[in-house]
């Protein structure tokens, strides 16, 4: 009895509103991104990510497909010398004419494609670039032909490949040029549903990326299959074979330009064939996380936390600053920050001692228990840092930062902690190894935790800072800096910490004890930086 999935990944559109449904799922996925080496001459260029792109796509098909009975989904990854020549006819000529009516059928192929005389040809593990019609597979004869005499109505290729790499090794450019979509246009009737997806246009290249460890344009399809990318989807969450197609014209190139340095460009083609528009898949609504987890999908590695509070003002204005003698610098320079650190001296000194009293008191503490030096006093549960000199934003004022680094253990002495230090403070400080997104990136996830749970965002590409700021609440990125400063609509240590341990944060560095709320890891998919220079292709 055919089986219908939970998300079929095609189901076309009839005017009836019926789906068509499926017996069985029939997948079969290439990836050369090794090839052999001949007895003469070099073997093809490798294909970065081909096997990667090749896994990811199985274990996604392996998902929308879950609910099928495993002997009706069959999925066949071949991958480097699996995919000789021989074996690629054997296992296509074999699958297709096992294929019935109501048969789903899939092929995927990431490595060298490209286009001579008699037709388009995918390359095998021991294609010669030196006798490429020989030794590569040809789409129409073994794919596309037998496809259209089986019984199988509907059909899905994809193809990440491109030609460009081969030029340099043949000695005729009209042997080998681009996968030609004439070709296959010309091939394609309307009597069946066939969506044929290509990775880019002709002369163009189908550019990996370091970052997200694929191909480009896979990546996006896989985005877009999983239900990543919300917007290749219609109103009522169908991917349709347009809306597939429209999504990676849109983003490919998109994301070429913006998030990689090279000089070519990459769109892709669909070329689809159908009485009738049809659906690739149904993905239902992703329970929306709660406001307070939204920030969760930010990956951040954290090396240090501690609440904190800058104090700033006029140089003119401290004791010791003599009117008849002293001038007010109109730069920074070091000679004038050590010059405001020798003017704060006294003030910083009184103010350590009073805190050491207090501590003393507070905490039931000796001398012996204690560290107190310039600036900077260590006890059991906390230590306190007092940083002054020239205020880097103005160089006529001072800047005075206080900072509370809390200890392990510190939770038993809230009240004394409160007690020492009261409402001193007015912000807790993040600071960060990395994060894994870039500016635009990062302005873009939080736009769209403002669109989803409310608040605003502010950003400044000169500065790489973004903030988002809902309720009294803000988070500051500052990129360059390698930080997150969060404030909130309250003063005072707990009071700030207890904020902040009511959002769920993905932090991936050291234990913070100031922040023992759990790690969120939140699923999806990679969020990639700025790609470096890339130029290898497929």
């Amino acid at each position: 009895m055919p089986i219908s999935p939970k998300t079929p990944l095609v189901a076309p559109v009839q005017t009836s509103g019926k789906e068509e449904i499926f017996s069985s799922v029939v997948a079969i996925v290439v990836a050369l991104e090794n090839y052999r080496t001949p007895t003469s001459g070099d073997a093809l260029p490798q294909v970065e990510f081909a096997h990667a792109d090749a896994d990811a796509f199985a274990e996604t098909l392996r998902d929308i497909y879950s609910d099928m009975p495993s002997e009706s989904l069959h999925i066949e990854v071949m991958k480097d010398a699996d995919a000789s020549l021989t074996a690629l006819k054997d296992v296509l000529g074999y699958r297709i004419r096992q294929l019935a009516a109501d048969d789903l059928f899939i092929f995927y192929y990431a490595g060298h494609g490209f286009h001579e005389p008699s037709g388009n040809r995918l390359s095998a593990y021991d294609t010669n670039a030196f006798n490429v019609a020989e030794t590569s597979l040809h789409m129409r004869d073994k794919l596309l032909e037998p496809l259209a005499a089986s019984e199988c109505k509907q059909a899905l290729i994809f193809v990440d490949a491109c030609a460009s790499k081969f030029s340099g090794v043949v000695e005729s450019r009209d042997v080998i040029s681009d996968l030609d979509t004439q070709e296959v246009e010309e091939f394609l009737d309307s009597g069946w549903y066939l969506g044929v997806f290509l990775s880019c246009s002709p002369g163009e290249k189908s550019y990996p990326a370091r970052t997200v460890q694929h191909g480009v344009w896979t990546y996006h399809l896989l985005q877009a299959l999983t239900g990543l990318a919300e917007d290749a989807l219609t109103q009522d969450r169908w991917l349709t074979d347009y809306g597939l197609r429209d999504y990676l014209r849109r983003e490919v190139p998109r994301y070429i330009t913006r998030e990689m340095q090279v000089r070519g460009t990459q769109t892709p083609q669909a070329i689809i064939t159908g009485t009738n528009s049809f659906r690739l898949r149904h993905l239902p609504a992703r329970p929306k996380a709660p406001a307070n987890a939204a920030l969760a999908g930010i990956k951040l590695k954290n090396h240090s936390e501690y609440l904190e509070s800058v104090e700033t003002g006029s140089i003119r204005s401290l004791n010791g600053f003599e009117r008849r003698y002293h001038t007010v610098p109109d730069k920074l320079s070091t000679s004038a920050d050590n010059w405001v650190q020798r003017l704060l001296k006294d003030q910083v000194e009184e103010e350590l001692q009073n805190i050491y009293l207090r501590t003393k008191g507070e905490l039931g503490v000796r001398r012996r228990d204690l560290r107190k030096e310039t600036g900077d006093l260590t006890t059991p549960v906390f230590r306190y840092m007092i940083i002054t000199g020239q205020n880097p934003e103005d160089p006529s004022e001072y800047i005075i930062q206080r900072r509370l680094e809390l200890r392990q253990g510190w939770t038993a002495k809230k009240s004394e902690i409160e007690a020492i230090f009261g409402g001193d403070f007015d912000r807790i400080i993040i600071e960060l190894d990395c994060t894994n997104l870039s500016f635009d990136k990062l302005v873009d996830r939080l736009e769209d935790i403002a669109a989803a749970h409310g608040g605003s965002t502010d950003d400044d590409d000169r500065t790489s800072v973004v903030s988002y700021s809902s309720n009294g609440t803000t988070f500051t990125f500052d990129l360059k800096k390698r930080r997150v400063e969060v404030s909130f609509s309250v003063n005072g240590c707990i009071d700030l910490i207890e904020a902040l341990q009511g959002y769920q944060l993905n932090l991936s560095g050291r234990s913070s004890p100031l922040l023992p709320a759990p790690r969120i890891t939140t699923g999806g998919g990679v969020h990639p930086d700025n790609d470096q220079h890339l130029d290898d292709s497929r």
